[in-house]
């Protein structure tokens, strides 16, 4: 029997959770995978806490007063498990399973036992492949995706961060890192590593945990037979220059952890200038920056 834990952070998500979770359960088949779903609300909302405990399929919630963060709130989770776990579950709210997913992203962790980390492919409600695995970001690509992304969608640099875009044909691969959007993540190395990094409090904590990872001597495998639908809809227009912040916060730390060594201080000045610049320009547009 393979245990899986499936993690799920929210903050007044219920109505997205509820539908998530129905998807887990009605498109798991293998009688041979137990899977066990933990919610943590960060919201401190009482209203919440029992909107998601009249959610069937929801095995524990996990009240929290106050808002931890994606990765602290996957920490909190994982840190309460039953050791014998050997797998988590991260997931977003807004997916949703298609039949088949689960099991096929346990049947590629079967396949390559070094890898720590196995992502499916993830596609929008209109059918669009959106690019859930790729290269670790480095100072030049770095400053080619932030500059241009937007501008100029092609553009090399964000081409190579992408690991060809969402038009390339999705095959089995080796990759640096894959949106923590979905993500099977083997137990034993998660620990091994501490869990996601709480220094950011929400994006490039995926980014972060694959490299870590990759520094320990385990691999991230993108496994296109799993196949999930990633509605988008925590990203709310709300909370994007809120949002737009964090990302740019979240780039900034990760490029600062990676290039530690001060004599590329210049480089990494180079790459704050042109966040500063991307902030800017996005405050002005109102775009939700890309991941």
């Amino acid at each position: 029997m393979t245990r899986i834990a499936a993690l799920i952070v929210g903050y007044r998500s219920s109505s997205e959770i509820a539908p998530m979770v129905a998807t887990l359960r009605s498109g798991l088949k293998n009688e041979e995978l137990s899977v066990t779903v933990h919610v943590i609300d960060n919201s401190g909302d009482p209203e919440e806490i029992i909107a998601l405990s009249n959610i069937p399929g929801i095995d524990r919630i996990l009240p929290n007063d106050r808002n931890l963060g994606y990765g602290g709130g996957m920490n909190a989770l994982a840190s309460t498990l039953d050791s014998k776990v050997d797998w988590l579950l991260v997931c977003n709210p807004d997916i949703r399973f298609l039949p088949g997913s689960i099991e096929s992203l346990v049947d590629a962790g079967a396949r390559y036992p070094n890898a720590a980390l196995i992502g499916p492919l993830m596609r929008d409600v209109g059918g669009t492949t959106y690019p859930s695995a790729r290269a670790f970001p480095s100072i030049r690509t770095g400053v080619g995706h932030v500059m241009f992304a937007n501008t100029w969608p092609s553009n090399p640099w964000t081409a190579r961060y992408h690991r060809g875009g969402s038009s390339a044909e999705p095959v089995e691969d080796t990759v640096d890192w894959l949106s923590g959007a979905c993500l099977l993540v083997r137990t034993e190395p998660f620990a091994q590593v501490d869990g996601f990094d709480e220094g950011y409090f929400m994006y490039f904590e995926d980014v972060d945990l694959a490299w870590r990872l990759n520094k320990a001597g385990y691999g991230a495998v993108y496994a296109p037979s799993s196949s999930i639908v990633h509605s988008g809809a925590h990203a709310t227009s709300a909370h994007a220059e809120m949002m737009r912040d964090a990302h740019h916060r979240s780039a900034s730390r990760f490029l600062g952890k990676r290039y530690a060594v001060w004599w590329l201080s210049p480089l990494k000045w180079t790459m704050q200038f042109g966040l500063y610049l991307r902030r800017e320009f996005g405050r002005r547009r109102t775009i939700t920056p890309p991941q």
